[in-house]
């Protein structure tokens, strides 16, 4: 059957267009490997922009872990003091003037706000009233230290009791976490999820390498598997009940 020229033409021109929108055999095969390569090159961005972000973090966490394995060097490490507080002028009012019933409602607001502005303490951690005592005691727990301000009915005074520790033991609270409020709280949370997160890149980086892949998975087994035997067989465990 002779076909006319421009139902040739018609026929040419469908096939090219068809052959546009299927995708060839070596573009299917450079797509995947296309995504792959934008997957390494973020997993590379991630690895050195959140290792340079953290490394004074990490630095902080490798010194003060060497310290809390060692506690005998920190002993000693602190220094305690007592000192008299001024008082502001409603509370010395207030102090002379209800003498028979300051206790009933003791302006323990004003109290706490004089102390976070003067010595920047906050949160209490406790408050302790002692009406046979004529005290009332602020407790405040801090990284390597604690103060305490106690509130002397009968001498209408304030004294301060608080114990500082050396900038090493302040790190290492910091380390643990230990009395350093909310917002460290969630500096530690947040710098080790960082953390596992540029250590899996740094995986996905070398899975991409043939070079070193072999030898670089055979030292993740050895650090997977080594700390796991020192602990069966050195350190000391429980045996012998559920």
């Amino acid at each position: 059957m002779k076909l006319s020229a421009p139902y040739y033409c018609f026929l040419v021109y469908s096939r090219l267009q068809a052959d546009k929108k299927r995708p060839s055999a070596a573009r299917a095969k450079a797509r995947p490997r296309s995504n792959l390569r934008y997957w390494f090159s973020l997993a590379r961005v991630v690895h050195v922009y959140l290792s340079m972000a953290l490394l004074i973090l990490l630095a902080l966490f490798c010194i003060t872990g060497i310290a809390l394995n060692h506690n005998d060097w920190l002993k000693q490490q602190h220094s305690d003091h007592v000192v008299e507080m001024t008082l502001p002028e409603n509370i010395h009012t207030l102090l002379e003037e209800s003498s028979q019933t300051f206790f009933a409602d003791p302006p323990l607001d004003a109290l706490r706000q004089h102390l976070k502005n003067t010595y920047n303490l906050h949160p209490v951690n406790d408050i302790a009233l002692d009406e046979d005592a004529g005290e009332i005691i602020f407790d405040y727990k801090l990284p390597a230290g604690y103060a305490s301000a106690i509130l002397l009915f009968d001498e209408q005074r304030m004294e301060l009791e608080y114990r500082k520790g050396s900038w090493l033991t302040i790190m290492n609270d910091l380390h643990k976490g230990r009395h350093t409020g909310i917002v460290w709280s969630w500096v530690i949370d947040i710098s080790a999820a960082a953390m596992l997160l540029f250590s899996v890149a740094g995986l996905f980086i070398l899975l991409q390498n043939k070079k070193y892949r072999r030898t670089g998975l055979i030292c993740g087994f050895i650090g997977l598997i080594t700390p796991i035997l020192l602990y069966w067989i050195w350190v000391p465990r429980l045996t012998g009940v559920e």
